[in-house]
């Protein structure tokens, strides 16, 4: 049982949570290790899929999972953050975590860590997330877990699992803080997550992340299945058409929307292959076709209100902001009108960002914002005399339902914890 001190009173599993969100997210593994040691290691139970990238980690492990629920299979995944709850960060064949189970399990962790108080520090938010999942994971007995890196990889809480395939989505620059200023910095943190003898299959990256996943998956013995040479993914009559050596798959349509997508379903789809076939498990072409045909990914793409047209998506840095655009760009019929709300956190690029979407997408109409969240950027970090600010983001939507036509389209983008505070005004 959990070790009280004398006068000390027992926390909720939220009220716990809420008190470690003052830790900051602390790399190294040695701390995590013992915690998972205390609670049994139960990442050891089920086999994991290892996900990092600098962006489309989410959409790959939403795709994923479809492909195992289409195919029967019990499957587990860890993504962040959370839109609405931190129950959404655990989801068994894409559906969240019980209240019940979050009670269960939150305890389970509350008690490993009053056992290690005493020697080591509390653990951090993240660190209970990571071992809520696993522990969750366990309880439910899937039969593959996808487990989504918080940042980076080496380093990262996630990276005490011994998985059995790793994916990274892409590279680019993002948390240079914390992971370095070059691409071949972040890489190396990325390829952190290879381990010994697996499968790893790789997006589209750049030259000089390629050539580092190139070195460290030689020095693992990894087998490297790469974006555009193992396998590819292309326009094909009135759908789409996936290659790799061994078979070809026809798609009707990927329910995710953008071309970026596309890659993300490959990477997803040549994963899962490998996947089944390390495990002599059948493929069905229909199920597989059927999982791209529903798949959901909330905040990506997502169209929560229709008359008008208002789309959220999360682009987070500069990288997934170009592909905004280009979404954006592919959108727009003849004489539809773009608005873009925007907001992100002040220790992002979000100067580089709004000056791009304004060279990008000069007939749009940007708006900035803010957000209730520590450090959102405000009017004074953008002193541009001609950026519309608005302090009241949710003040501005029912304004532009109100007045707009069906000939307009807002897009709602930047940080996903402005697209986590924006879905809670439209899930109401």
């Amino acid at each position: 049982m959990m070790k009280m001190k004398e006068g000390e009173f027992m926390q909720t599993v939220r009220e716990w949570i809420l008190d470690r969100m003052k830790y900051k997210r602390k790399y190294g593994l040695e701390r995590m290790k013992v915690v998972m040691s205390l609670l049994g290691n139960p990442q050891d139970d089920y086999p994991i899929i290892h996900v990092t990238g600098t962006n489309g980690k989410g959409s790959t492990i939403a795709m994923l999972s479809s492909l195992f629920v289409h195919h029967g299979q019990k499957v587990g995944a860890f993504v962040s953050p959370h839109l609405i709850d931190y129950t959404d960060r655990f989801l068994i064949n894409g559906n969240v975590m019980s209240e019940e189970d979050f009670e269960i399990v939150g305890e389970l962790v509350q008690q490993a860590e009053a056992q290690l108080i005493d020697e080591y520090e509390p653990l951090s938010f993240f660190e209970i997330m990571t071992a809520m999942a696993l522990v969750y994971f366990s309880r439910k007995k899937v039969e593959v877990a996808l487990l989504e890196v918080g940042i980076g990889g080496l380093l990262d809480t996630t990276n005490i699992v011994h998985s059995t395939m790793s994916v990274i989505t892409s590279v680019g620059l993002d948390h240079e803080e914390m992971l370095g200023n070059t691409l071949e910095q972040i890489a190396i943190q990325k390829t952190g997550i290879f381990k010994q003898n697996q499968a790893v299959v790789l997006g589209n990256l750049p030259i000089e992340a390629l050539k580092v996943a190139e070195i460290v998956g030689e020095a693992y013995n990894c087998d490297l299945h790469q974006f555009e040479r193992e396998f590819k993914i292309e326009p094909y009559e009135e759908g789409l058409v996936f290659n790799n050596s061994d078979v070809q798959i026809h798609i009707s349509y990927l329910n995710l929307k953008g071309k970026y997508q596309l890659e993300n379903a490959a990477v997803a789809l040549e994963c899962f292959l490998r996947f089944e076939e390390k495990f002599q498990l059948p493929i069905n072409l229909s199920a597989v076709k059927k999982s791209f045909q529903t798949v959901t990914w909330p905040g990506r793409m997502e169209v929560v209100y229709q008359s008008p047209k208002i789309i959220l998506d999360g682009a987070h840095n500069v990288h997934a902001l170009k592909q905004f655009v280009e979404t954006v760009k592919q959108y727009g019929e003849a004489g539809v009108q773009h608005t873009i709300l925007f907001s992100a956190l002040k220790r992002k690029h979000y100067k580089e960002m709004v000056d791009y979407l304004r060279k990008e997408l000069p007939e749009a109409r940007v708006v900035l914002t803010t957000f209730d969240y520590v450090g959102a950027i405000e009017k004074t970090d953008y002193p541009h005399s001609e950026i519309e600010f608005v302090e009241d983001a949710q003040q501005f939507i029912e304004k532009y339902i109100n007045k707009t036509s069906d000939q307009e389209i807002l897009w709602i983008t930047g940080s996903l914890y402005f697209i986590s505070f924006m879905r809670k005004i439209f899930i109401k």
